[in-house]
Parts: C-alpha cells; sequence; structure tokens
C-alpha cells in the first residue's frame, strides 16, 4: 500500500542517492514478453537495489519516488554501488510516442524503465510499481514491454471548497495523493477558486485557498504534469453589488445549482467587475504558469436576461471569449476549454447556437461535454462545435447518492463503462470532476479508459485491487466491487451486501497490517460494512456501528467542518 507524505521527501531521496552510475550487477533474469500478470511471489526477494537515473530536476525526482515507495513497502535497501542485487536504469530515449514507456531487461541482468519523455518515465515508473509485489520484500515486476497513451489529455478536477478533503487535509497528504494519480497515468489537473465563498482576495479564507491551490500547482508541475484553473464566467463575490446581479433563466430539469452571487455580465459594470476578478486571479497565478483555462456555463452559472439568454449560446460565449484573449496574453500557449455542462434546458437551442458561433472562430481549443446520465447527444450525432477535439467530465463523486461519499468508497466500473462505450470514439480525454478520495478507484477507471480506449474497466479495477491491495484477494475484492455498485442507491441495498461484507472480512484477513490499515481499504472495508447494516436496519442510520462507521470515514476524509454534502452522516 501507499502511504502518505510529501513529494519534498522524494526529491531529497533523489539529490543524494541517485548520481549516475555505469555499476552493472548480474541477477536473475526476469521472464520477457508483454505479460500484463504480477509477479506469482515464487520469485526471491532483492535486498537491495540502485536506481541510475538522469540529472534533470523531474527524473531525479521520478527516481526519489520509485525508491520511496520502494522503502514505504518493503524491506530493500537503495544502495549507489555495485553492491546492489539488481540496477534498475531509468532513462528518456524518444521512439515509443508521446507520454508512453518501454520497461525491459538490459543484457547485464537489470531493468530498464525507458520514457518517450519525462512523463513517460513517470508513467513506465508507475506501471513498473503497480506490477511489482510487495510481501515485506521487494519482488520487481515481471511486466515487459512499451505501452503509450490514446487520449492526450488526462486530467482530473479536484474541487477545493466546501472544506472536502481537498481543501481541509494537510498539504503533504493531498501531494502525496497527486503523485499517486500521476503514476496511474494522469497528466493534468484543475482546480476551482470559488469567490462565492468569500468577501473578496483579501478575505483570510481567499487567500488560505489561492495559497493551497497554488501549493498543489506546484507539485503538479514538479511531476511534470499541465495545471489550469476551472471557473464560471459570471460568479462574483459575496459582496458583489447587488445591482449586478444576473436575471433567472429556465431550469426545467430543476438541476441548475445558484449560492446567490451570480451577476450579468450584459451590465456594463458588472462586466467591468467580472473581468477585473479574472483578471486578478490569473495574476496570483502568474509565476505558476496555468497551461490551461476551462470556462464552465452553469451549477453555478448562467443569466436569462435578453442580452445573455440563451446564455450558453449567447452570454456565456461572449463573455468566454474575452476571458480567453486576457488568459493567452498572460500564459502564452495556454490552452482554452469551453465546457457545455448542462446545456439541456428544452428549446433553448444552446448546442446550436454554440455550433454556429464556433464556425471560423478560433479562441477555443477543447469542447467540454458530459452530463449527469447519458452522454448528450448533439456531439455524438453531429460534429463537433467548430470541428475542435471533445474531451469528457465524468460525474464520479455526486452521482447517486448524498453525502457525497458519506458511505465510503463508491466504485461504479460498470456505468463508466457503459458511459464510456457511448462517446469513446470522439473523446481525446476528460477531467473526472472530483470532491474527495472516496472515489480513488472511479479516478483510476477514467485515468487507465483515457491510456487504452479498448480495455474493460473491470480489468482496470483488477489492477488496482492487485497493486494497492494484493494479487491474492483480487477475486474477492472485484466480486464485492461488483455488489457494492449494485447497491449505489441507498434505497435500493440488496441482500447481496451481506455476500459482498463476507468477501470484504475473507480479503482482510489475508492483507498485510500496513494495508489493511491504510485509507483506500478502509473505505472499502467501511462501505461493504455500511451496506450490510443499512441492508439489516431497513435503512435505518440510529445504530452503533455505522455511528462509529461514519466517524472513521469523517477522520480519513479530513471532513470534521465539512459541508453537509461532503459530511458523512452524523449519527447522534
Amino acid at each position: 500500500m501507499i502511504h502518505i507524505r510529501s513529494i519534498s521527501a522524494a526529491m531529497a531521496i533523489a539529490a543524494l542517492v541517485f548520481a549516475v552510475s555505469t555499476c552493472r550487477v548480474t541477477a536473475g533474469v526476469s521472464e520477457t514478453g508483454t505479460s500484463n500478470t504480477s509477479n506469482t511471489g515464487e520469485e526471491k526477494a532483492l535486498t537491495s537495489i540502485n536506481i541510475i537515473s538522469g540529472s534533470n530536476e523531474i527524473e531525479k525526482s521520478i527516481a526519489g519516488i520509485l525508491a520511496k515507495r520502494i522503502r514505504e513497502q518493503s524491506n530493500t535497501r537503495i544502495v549507489a554501488d555495485c553492491a546492489a542485487d539488481v540496477n534498475i536504469t531509468l532513462k528518456i530515449v524518444r521512439g515509443v510516442g508521446a507520454e508512453g514507456y518501454t520497461i525491459s531487461d538490459d543484457p547485464h541482468g537489470g531493468i530498464d524503465i525507458v520514457g518517450n519523455d519525462e512523463r513517460g518515465l513517470l508513467y513506465g515508473v508507475g506501471k513498473f510499481l503497480r506490477t511489482s509485489r510487495f510481501d515485506g520484500g521487494f519482488v520487481a515486476s515481471k511486466w515487459r514491454g512499451s505501452s503509450k497513451p490514446t487520449c492526450p489529455v488526462r486530467g482530473i478536477y479536484m474541487a477545493v471548497h466546501f472544506n472536502n478533503f481537498y481543501e481541509a487535509a494537510p498539504a503533504d497528504k493531498i501531494e502525496q495523493y497527486l503523485e499517486d494519480l500521476a503514476l496511474w497515468g494522469m497528466n493534468s489537473v484543475a482546480f476551482h477558486f470559488p469567490p462565492q465563498q468569500f468577501d473578496g482576495f483579501d478575505d483570510p479564507s481567499a487567500r488560505r485557498n489561492i495559497d493551497k491551490i497554488r501549493a498543489l500547482m506546484q507539485t503538479a508541475k514538479h511531476l511534470g504534469l499541465d495545471v489550469g484553473l476551472i471557473e464560471c464566467p459570471n460568479i462574483g463575490f459575496k459582496n458583489a453589488p447587488k445591482e449586478y446581479y444576473y436575471q433567472p433563466f429556465p431550469d426545467d430539469l430543476h438541476r441548475r445549482g445558484n449560492l446567490g452571487t451570480l451577476l450579468c455580465p450584459s451590465k456594463p459594470e458588472s462586466r467591468k467587475y467580472l473581468l477585473n476578478q479574472w483578471d486578478e486571479l490569473m495574476n496570483k497565478f502568474s509565476d505558476t504558469k496555468l497551461d490551461f483555462f476551462i470556462a464552465w456555463p452553469y451549477d453555478e452559472g448562467g443569466c436569462g436576461c435578453d442580452q445573455c439568454w440563451p446564455w450558453g449560446a449567447k452570454g456565456f460565449l461572449s463573455l468566454s471569449k474575452e476571458i480567453a484573449g486576457m488568459f493567452r496574453s498572460k500564459f502564452a500557449g495556454g490552452k482554452f476549454i469551453l465546457s457545455t455542462w448542462m446545456y439541456d434546458t428544452p428549446d433553448a437551442g444552446e448546442w446550436e447556437g454554440l455550433a454556429k458561433a464556433m464556425t471560423n472562430e478560433s479562441w477555443v481549443d477543447y469542447i467540454m461535454a458530459d452530463a449527469h446520465e447519458d452522454f448528450p447527444r448533439y456531439p455524438l450525432d453531429h460534429e463537433v462545435p467548430g470541428k475542435l477535439p471533445l474531451i469528457n467530465f465524468p460525474e464520479i463523486s455526486m452521482w447517486g447518492q448524498g453525502p457525497w461519499g458519506g458511505y465510503g468508497a463508491n466504485p461504479l466500473p460498470e456505468r463508466f463503462q457503459r458511459l464510456w462505450n457511448q462517446a469513446s470514439n470522439k473523446l481525446s480525454g476528460g477531467f473526472p470532476y472530483s470532491e474527495g478520495i472516496y472515489e480513488d478507484i472511479n479516478k483510476v477507471i477514467c485515468l487507465q479508459l483515457y491510456w487504452d480506449k479498448n480495455r474493460p474497466a473491470k480489468d482496470i479495477v483488477k489492477e488496482y485491487i492487485s497493486s494497492e491491495f494484493s494479487p491474492e484477494v483480487v477475486e474477492k475484492v472485484a466480486q464485492a466491487v461488483d455488489i457494492l455498485e449494485s447497491n449505489h442507491r441507498r434505497e435500493r441495498i440488496g441482500e447481496n451486501s451481506v455476500k459482498a461484507w463476507e468477501l470484504i472480512k475473507e480479503a482482510d484477513a489475508r492483507l498485510r497490517d500496513s494495508v489493511r490499515s491504510s485509507w483506500r481499504w478502509r473505505i472499502i472495508y467501511l462501505r461493504a460494512l455500511i451496506d450490510c447494516k443499512m441492508y439489516k436496519t431497513g435503512g435505518k442510520l440510529h445504530d452503533p456501528v455505522l455511528k462509529d462507521a461514519f466517524a472513521q470515514l469523517t477522520d480519513i476524509y479530513y471532513a470534521q467542518e465539512a459541508f453537509t454534502s461532503v459530511h458523512p452522516p452524523i449519527v447522534e
């Protein structure tokens, strides 16, 4: 299991340990080929390894990550001389394809992890770690072959608001989590600054929020990842003048949120206020260098006045175009992404209006589309507006449960496989929407679908179980995950929840203590326990076992001060 520590430790290890070496050691030769299976446990554990890497900061950081993960999970020593059992050489050689990697045996009995570029090297180390074994000792991966991603955009949107995990947890724990996801193939991470929570940029809470986002962006940059903001163009601060406020708009499906600070950009002073707000926000990230900006239409967002409506084809586009120009003037080469979330008001004509508006326009680089349920039909049945590449925004956090993550892990492999099948032939990647760590499996499913469009989601789940827990419990936990998904809706928990709980208890007994106490295992364990107990109580939460389980989840999420939407149920 991967424990949570700071990336700075990895860089310190790298600087101290990994000078480029020519020393070679003969060791037992691993099987070659392209097998995706993990080691069987029959191989001898290595007592020492020598990691050889390049000298730039990102290469040294990646070498430090590999060393740190091996040290955390085994007693294997990291040495810098010829006394090692085996050399692991990290290098960059162009050829396999952008962000791809190759893992192979070298002629001297060592192991080469070769990235096409710095990101490819990081992802190769991730694959190597996932397919190695850690049972007290370290048995190096037998996986050999090459791999490269099919989608260029493999992001996660980490919502830093509501006192959720990303806002409340210590910075080093979130930094480690960024590293974890990067090892699974993430290459971009988006953050949201929520003006609606604050009274201007001088609000101490606003400063803390920006400081946290900046720190996380810097961590991502150390890993070689792209970073950006996702913002609704017409959200203002809590203390915005009331005369700037929006006009109500149609919400036939009753899904568009409004926390009370939406402004009307057709009013000249309101528009000036909004543009100054986004200008100042971008300036606060000038030294971080933003790689992209995502403009978001609804929830929050929108205005229904005559000059703004239909919002997604009129007011939103007009304001977003100005923001795009501002963004590009500050961050040369940055990408501007236009979201179409909730372009679903009947007869509003937002998709058609967008398609018309994008003709011969060049201020947008990607169109983002997705929905709470099935993928939107318009971009599937028509040409994508502006003939632009299309990315998605999977709903991995909120769908079908409330409070979000309140019952533990929410794995949904069947759901995401079904949605992926609808749109994958048109997609160039995406940004799953995350409110915390409880949807960790869902994040990995999406990232790996972006990596290989044809890989079954259930195969990804099995690799996750093998690498994060143990190869010995793959079948039991995978079966339990299927049951957890069938009981996702709280009103539909069935008798099979008892079976899932038995499977998880059986797996728990076979895990190492460090894995059994890890947060990833605990959120699955607690979810199975909660489902079983809720089935037996007929959905009633007033039970001491449930009270204790919810309290444990609250501690894992750092949710003591979280909004009710992201706080596990409170049982009196």
